[in-house]
């Protein structure tokens, strides 16, 4: 049998790709009708004595279908103000105000690209990946405006923080809690001194759990970003920890760091409070200069049997027995590094301290994740191809990329424009999309060709005559 399509030139590819266009006009329209009746039934049932109905207005929203373009009522307020106001109400219950008019979808869709690849690819990847077009400039303004959103949630939570007894629903009584920086390169165009800036993360989580043979993951993993002074960053994150843990029932919180001055002040020293150094940035740190083999190694003999004293006195003997300056140098700023971070320089399982069990399917490990997660986070997409970048808009692309790696980011967003629509839809909408009665109410259908019978306009004969009888069915031709 020969191949139809092949015949007329049509490959599975363009076939594909036309019923889905066709697919998605279809759904616009859908979405469309939808739309309307809500702003019909909103103009129904507002308080006329207050909004006064002043015409309609067209826009367009933009979705993973395409653009829709609709018609909603524009109402003036009649508040008794000077000031003429005017609103639209469908704008206002569908949450248009929050990341301008583009669908929560496609504001995820874009905003889990972004995560990845650059503005250009973003564009490219959601043109051919949905049935919207979408620029670079239009990805760049949707990134801002989620960022721009997540950071103002993050600003309440901090005031709440501050005035009540603010904390949340979660419980555990062992909080791991890591923190690290990254120097990102300015924009020329930027204001304000220096060339570079620091972007601060802060990660948290409730232990490890087990994925695989030899491998684990982070439990409820959360990560905070920002470019605040240390202490406003400070006040981020332990709103950000308010927010999802009921604090007061938290026994035991154990800190890892690089030893940063700006780190410090992250934490509160006490009793239930533990601070470790990073141990490779300890690691590094030793081998960065470069003394030899064998003192590295015996430095680390003395720190990983936990003879913190004895490791800072052989580092003092050492120095105290080299002639050369600038080796001197280097040994009496090691032992400084060493010396002002002695309580920190023992990982916290070998302590001897009483640790609390974990919830269950959850282990003790080693800490050190700041390093991997500030590369998932910043270094990633931000510290390759000579990219350089504005803090605002690096800092709300940061926030985005933060919920992603604490996998946050669909549950953020759909609470960011949450639309609950009215009970009276609900069973309209499920009986659109519901199979049985889809051909019914999306589209027209495929209703063929249309034609005037054959040798209608043409003189008659009495053999055409009875051929337009036998196709109007009222006779019978036999052969």
């Amino acid at each position: 049998m020969v191949n139809i399509l092949h015949e007329k030139e049509i490959n599975f590819k363009s076939l594909e790709r036309n019923i889905f266009k066709y697919g998605c006009e279809v759904a616009c329209e859908l979405l469309k009708e939808m739309l309307q009746e809500i702003d019909r039934w909103l103009m129904k049932t507002r308080d006329k004595s207050v909004l006064r109905h002043k015409g309609h207005r067209k826009t367009c929203i933009k979705t993973l279908m395409g653009e829709v373009e609709y018609s909603r009522a524009v109402y003036e307020v009649m508040d008794g103000s000077t000031e003429r106001k005017f609103v639209y109400l469908l704008d206002e219950y569908m949450g248009f105000d929050c990341v301008g008019f583009v669908s929560s979808n496609l504001a995820e869709k874009i905003a889990d690209n972004i995560c990845e690849c650059s503005y250009a690819q973003t564009a490219k990847n959601i043109s051919n990946l949905t049935g919207q077009s979408i620029s670079r400039q239009g990805v760049w303004d949707v990134v801002q405006k989620l960022g721009q959103k997540i950071e103002e949630q993050e600003n309440k939570y901090i005031e709440l923080n501050k005035d009540v007894n603010f904390h949340g629903e979660r419980e555990t009584k062992v909080l791991f809690e890591e923190a690290d920086g990254v120097i990102v390169r300015k924009q020329r165009r930027c204001k304000g001194k220096g060339r570079n800036f620091e972007i601060k993360l802060a990660l948290f989580h409730e232990g490890w759990k087990q994925t695989g043979e030899n491998r684990f993951e982070l439990a409820e993993k959360n990560v905070v970003c920002g470019i605040e002074s240390s202490k406003e960053f400070a006040m981020r994150k332990a709103a950000m920890i308010a927010k999802i843990y009921n604090t007061d029932e938290i026994e035991m919180r154990i800190f890892n760091s690089d030893g940063g001055t700006w780190i410090r002040t992250l934490y509160e020293k006490g009793d239930s409070v533990y601070h470790q150094l990073d141990p490779f940035h300890v690691n590094k740190t030793i081998k960065g200069f470069g003394l030899g083999k064998e003192f590295e190694s015996n430095v680390f003999h003395y720190l990983k049997s936990a003879q913190i004293d004895e490791a800072l006195n052989y580092v003092e003997a050492v120095m105290n027995s080299v002639e050369e300056v600038k080796e001197t140098e280097k040994i009496s700023e090691l032992y400084s590094y060493l010396s002002n971070n002695k309580e920190s320089l023992i990982p916290y399982q070998n302590r001897g301290i009483e640790l609390p069990e974990l919830k269950e399917g959850l282990v003790y490990r080693g800490m050190g994740n700041a390093e991997h997660n500030v590369y998932l986070t910043v270094a990633k997409r931000m510290k390759h191809r000579s990219a350089a970048w504005s803090e605002e808009g690096s800092l709300n692309l940061c926030k985005i990329i933060c919920l992603k790696v604490g996998h946050k980011l669909s549950e953020t967003l759909e609470g960011i424009s949450s639309i609950v629509l009215p009970d009276n839809f609900k069973e309209r909408i499920t009986d659109v999309l519901s199979a049985g009665r889809a051909p019914k109410k999306i589209g027209k259908g495929y209703l063929g060709k249309t034609c005037t019978i054959p040798y209608t306009n043409a003189p008659m004969t009495d053999s055409r005559r009875s051929l337009m009888s036998w196709l109007k069915g009222t006779e019978t031709i036999s052969f």
